[in-house]
């Protein structure tokens, strides 16, 4: 009886957590809809998912839609200056396409690399815009040194990231789960990753303090 009744609570459990992930997922999409705002919509599903993440006491939709709007701003600002960066990276791949220059062949083994490491100090930054109050350029600069220092949790957050859109490629079914948790699992991939980074960054904040003081 007592095995059933551990196994009906997990289940609850279990069935809790992928609803909650499924609304998170939906507010997502719907709040990236105009494009422009689709980095404050990353930004807002992060905030939510450590909390998940963590078990911390939540309202998922006004915790969402709280830090959308205190991130709106400069969440804006950091998505289109990846947005030029990748569209830049994308019409150089395009002009070697059509310029079919022999010399110029080194540079498509490079985009790749400069694509992903993008992906990756992008993957970082949302989570620095909402865990942290800095400027724009302390987001982007602090962003890009997580890379060198969590080498490993960082290469691990770019494939949870990179995964739906390889997926989506190569496997075009996979489209029909993008709706229901083709966000929000990836982003609880990434929480798992960077959790542990951002504990080692409080601890060593907590440690200045109390130097501080």
């Amino acid at each position: 009886m007592e095995f059933l009744m551990g196994s009906g609570k997990r289940f609850f459990e279990f069935a809790t957590k992928l609803a909650e992930l499924m609304w998170v997922n939906v507010l997502t999409i719907l709040c990236s809809i105009p494009v422009i705002t689709a980095g404050c919509a990353i930004t807002s599903m992060h905030h939510v998912l450590l909390a998940i993440y963590r078990d911390e006491e939540k309202k998922i939709t006004g915790m969402y839609f709280k830090a959308f709007r205190d991130n709106f701003g400069q969440a804006t600002k950091l998505w289109l200056i990846y947005l030029g960066y990748f569209a830049f990276l994308g019409l150089d791949y395009w002009a070697m396409r059509m310029l079919e220059n022999e010399n110029l062949r080194y540079l498509e083994l490079l985009l790749p690399v400069l694509t992903f490491l993008g992906l990756l100090s992008m993957s970082w930054t949302f989570v620095m815009q909402f865990r942290y109050s800095l400027s724009l350029k302390e987001t982007l600069l602090f962003s890009i040194t997580r890379i060198v220092a969590f080498p490993i949790r960082t290469l691990g957050m770019g494939v949870a990231a990179a995964t739906p859109l390889l997926l989506t490629v190569f496997l075009p079914q996979f489209f029909i789960l993008v709706p229901l948790l083709g966000l929000s699992v990836p982003g609880l991939i990434s929480v798992c990753f960077y959790n542990g980074a951002l504990k080692v960054m409080e601890e060593a904040q907590e440690e200045d303090l109390d130097g501080q003081a």
